[in-house]
């Protein structure tokens, strides 16, 4: 059974610990991936590239390809987005031989299947190390993943999605909150009250995902029976992601209250086109408010889906990526689109590089623990 104390136990406890020195915590997912910190870029679309996933493999976590990496405007054809995957693969091998993963999004039907299956597709031909699979049911992919000798870690919003993973065959679950700056559930589980509850009901090891953003979260997650975290915004405030800047000052500004999440997606629709949503598809999604979207929420009294949301938004500009999500989130165009953010927002003060963000995590994470200690 894990424990929380082994683990704290492995920082090396000595007196007069200086802090910013760091210590390395192993586990099973720091086994199972073969990282030296439990640390996991959390899959973000449009927001990174092969030199920011590079970066953060090479300093010891595990990096994450999420959709359209690299990428300024959207494709049209399933095997050109697959090809320009294939690329971002084969960049971040020339940065490092370190592991790194790739996030695979479940296909629901139609255009949104294709592109989703030439992407698995080209992550098998590549034997890509970590596969992180999201917005599906994990009986999809995991079986053709795994015979290809792919790790595969499977993103989980309810215990029972959890469960459903697991008997799947995946080699571990992300809890993932509603504080994340991505999709979550209509259930919008927290990840405090989250992630002990799929601990309990799995064996394979969890990694607590969402509004996670310093080192001691790192701690609180291991406390709660996680192994590492899922971290996605604190990323985007780096050096080396490729967000727009505009985009990276409105988190360093932001503060507790800045984040919203709007219901995105009906239960048991199942889209013929990008978008189809499915029991674990949908639910809500976590916009940072600043600008437009403030004046909007607040003329609607805060009762407005997503979808309704992007009505009231100016036309994608032809040299924006012919992507309401690329218009804003890498051209910084905030009457198009949104920023996605996470609750951990009023955490981030600075844009540093990913080496760093890692590596104050880690020193975070070394201080917290002895204060634990002394208690």
């Amino acid at each position: 059974m894990y424990h929380v104390f082994g683990v704290l136990n492995n920082f090396e406890q000595q007196d007069g610990i200086m802090a910013n020195q760091k210590r390395n915590i192993k586990n099973r997912i720091t086994e199972l991936l073969g990282i030296e910190y439990p640390i996991i870029l959390a899959a973000m679309a449009w927001v990174s590239n092969a030199n920011m996933v590079g970066a953060i493999s090479k300093a010891g976590a595990l990096g994450v390809l999420g959709p359209n990496a690299g990428a300024k405007e959207v494709t049209q054809e399933a095997k050109e987005t697959g090809e320009r995957l294939r690329d971002q693969i084969r960049q971040v091998r020339n940065i490092t031989d370190r592991p790194f993963g790739v996030n695979f999004v479940v296909g629901t039907a139609g255009l949104d299947k294709a592109f989703a299956e030439t992407c698995v597709e080209v992550g098998i031909e590549e034997q890509v190390p970590v596969a992180i699979v999201s917005q599906g049911s994990p009986l999809v992919y995991t079986d053709r993943l795994k015979k290809a000798g792919i790790k595969v870690i499977h993103v989980c919003a309810t215990v029972k999605h959890a469960r459903k993973a697991e008997q799947a065959g995946v080699d571990a679950i992300v809890a993932s909150g509603t504080e994340g700056g991505g999709h979550s559930g209509f259930e919008q589980n927290t990840t405090f009250c989250l992630v002990p509850q799929i601990a309990d009901a799995v064996k394979i090891p969890v990694v607590a995902g969402g509004g996670v953003a310093d080192g001691r979260q790192l701690i609180a997650a291991l406390a709660l029976g996680a192994e590492a975290v899922y971290v996605g915004t604190r990323f985007i405030a780096t050096l080396e992601c490729p967000a727009h800047e505009r985009f990276k000052h409105a988190i360093v500004q932001s503060t507790d209250g800045d984040t919203v999440a709007i219901r995105h997606g009906r239960f048991g629709e199942a889209g013929t086109g990008y978008a189809g949503f499915t029991s674990e598809r949908r639910g809500s999604v976590r916009l940072l408010v600043h600008g437009h979207l403030r004046e909007l929420l607040a003329q609607h009294n805060y009762l407005i889906d997503y979808d309704t949301l992007t009505k009231y938004c100016k036309p994608v500009h032809e040299h924006h990526g012919s992507s309401r999500t690329a218009a804003s989130l890498i051209y910084g165009d905030c009457d198009v689109g949104f920023f996605f953010a996470g609750q951990g927002v009023g955490l981030i003060h600075e844009v540093i590089s990913c080496e760093d963000v890692i590596h104050k995590i880690m020193r975070e994470a070394s201080v917290t623990q002895q204060k634990i200690a002394k208690l």
